[in-house]
């Protein structure tokens, strides 16, 4: 099936639900409904021929129908561990219309649209930062957040018009090449928080709820990165000799934000940012996929993305549920929290599996490959050990976790969630109707299992995210698969290698193991 009808249910739904919002079962029942649907749409994606559309075209892709479940699905469980815990009103409508925009993105074959459209759906998690704080500090780090999103988007649009536009035809300068692949570099770590430019994503990870996080910090984020990735990969090196300076700048940024994230998220004390800065570090590795100019980067760079959204997802889940069950996210008053609550401990385990890996995973051999690539030996085996150092931060809430309960732990109520639950209300229905019998008080019975489902619904994300690292679910072959491209049919141009519009990697001409730039 086609993307269409995907993107159609996407953003219709999306938009009725932050619509709605001021009604709030009205508009969350329509943004899970939708979310439903649109996991099903998504399942049904092909790798298709691409559609004619406003004047571009679209397409279907293995990739894009992984991406979109994973991203549906996850945003499915995510709304029911929100509704369990901290609701965000916005959290359904501008997950859908985040994925919508992705979708579009992944899609079109006109990278600048696909730039717009990326950019578009990060302005879209600026609702979710707003959400429940309409005050001076929520506004701040709302601006600071839109800022980001427009300097990454401008940067993008001008390096999509330089390598794509009527002058590439002819072959642009090398000059101009190595800004637009830099320009392209650089809006991709302002998107990931990456070390320099992170100061607005810690300030969002005081601002957003724990289940936000995700969509503003890593899908959007791994959309805008994935576009970049098919466009710098198919037409730079097209046009330029190796660019070591401007990759080595990038490697910087990406070495930097492996190293320091990872840190900073083992010696912080609260269990948001522990999550905000694992994602700062992730993006990093993410990065080192744009400094190597190389069709081997290519399917390591999408198979690393997907195994992070869906863990980092996975992550945040588990965040928002300790959270709201312990009443802190202080680390120091968890101790124990395992111990009592143990299908959460589970869910931890299974996402440190899915996070670090081992040789023989997917996400394993991404990582290593990526680094291989971007690195010389023997700096190579002391980056890769810096990136495998997500083990410690993982480790360290693992063993607070069986450590003698703190205060806050044991005065948690005996089931998960801080606030005691509502007896369950038994209500009869009138005598003159059908149905006499009595029937059970659904929201009281929904209180009093919240904390059940919340957990059960972080460890089914930590399963999918298992299965993702592992390259479950056909990930190595749609990753390794060439984004969608324009036909001759739909007004894409010419095949001569001089005139035609950039090809993807595997098919590109002028992209070979002899004229890459990587090490």
């Amino acid at each position: 099936m086609s993307l269409l009808p995907f993107l159609a249910i996407a953003l219709g739904a999306g938009s009725l639900s932050l619509l709605t919002r001021r009604a709030q079962r009205t508009s969350a029942a329509i943004g899970i409904v939708g979310l439903g649907i649109a996991t099903v749409l998504a399942a049904s994606i092909r790798d298709d021929q691409p559609f004619a559309i406003a004047g571009g075209a679209i397409a279907g892709s293995d990739y894009i129908r992984l991406f979109l479940v994973l991203g549906c699905a996850g945003g499915l469980l995510v709304a029911l561990v929100a509704l369990a815990t901290s609701w965000p009103r916005s959290l359904p409508g501008a997950t859908l219309l985040g994925l919508g925009a992705a979708g579009f993105a992944l899609g079109v074959t006109d990278p600048g649209t696909a730039v717009a459209a990326a950019t578009g759906g990060g302005v879209v998690g600026i609702l979710i930062t707003l959400v429940g704080r309409a005050t001076e500090r929520g506004l701040v780090v709302a601006i600071r957040e839109l800022r980001a999103l427009v300097v990454a988007g401008v940067l993008g649009l001008l390096a999509a018009a330089a390598i794509t536009g009527p002058v590439a035809a002819s072959r642009i300068d090398p000059a101009i090449a190595a800004l637009s692949y830099f320009g392209f570099a650089a809006a991709v770590a302002i998107r990931f928080g990456a070390i320099p430019f992170h100061v607005w994503a810690a300030r969002v990870a005081d601002a957003a709820p724990e289940v936000g996080l995700p969509l503003v910090t890593a899908w959007s984020p791994a959309a805008f990165a994935i576009v970049a990735l098919a466009w710098t990969q198919a037409a730079v090196p097209a046009f330029v000799e190796p660019l070591v300076a401007e990759r080595a700048i990038i490697v910087a940024i990406a070495v930097t934000s492996i190293v320091l994230g990872t840190a900073a998220a083992f010696f912080n004390g609260d269990i948001e940012h522990v999550v905000g800065y694992s994602m700062v570090a992730d993006g990093g590795i993410a990065l080192l996929g744009l400094a190597v100019l190389d069709p081997a980067a290519w399917a390591a760079t999408r198979t690393w993305l997907l195994a992070v959204v869906i863990t980092k997802t996975a992550f945040a889940a588990w965040a928002a549920a300790i959270h709201t069950t312990y009443g802190t996210r202080r680390i120091g008053d968890l101790h124990g929290w395992a111990l009592r609550s143990p299908v959460l401990g589970l869910a931890l385990l299974g996402i440190v599996i899915a996070g670090v890996g081992w040789p023989g995973m997917a996400v394993f051999a991404a990582r290593a490959a990526l680094v291989d690539l971007a690195v010389r030996p023997p700096f190579a085996a002391l980056l890769l050990a810096a990136a495998l150092a997500a083990v410690l931060y993982y480790g360290r809430l693992l063993i607070i976790g069986v450590a003698p309960p703190s205060e806050a732990v044991r005065s948690a109520p005996e089931r998960p969630m801080r606030r005691q639950p509502e007896p369950i209300r038994w209500s009869r229905r009138p005598a003159g109707r059908r149905l006499p019998f009595a029937m059970p008080d659904t929201e009281a019975l929904w209180h009093a299992r919240r904390g059940a489902i919340a957990a059960v619904a972080v460890l089914v994300l930590a399963a999918l995210s298992i299965g993702v690292a592992g390259g479950s679910f056909g990930v190595r072959a749609a990753a390794e698969a060439p984004p969608p491209a324009a036909s001759p049919e739909v007004g894409a141009a010419p095949t001569t290698p001089d005139e035609s519009a950039p090809l993807p990697p595997e098919t590109s001409p002028d992209v070979s193991p002899e004229a890459s730039t990587g090490d």
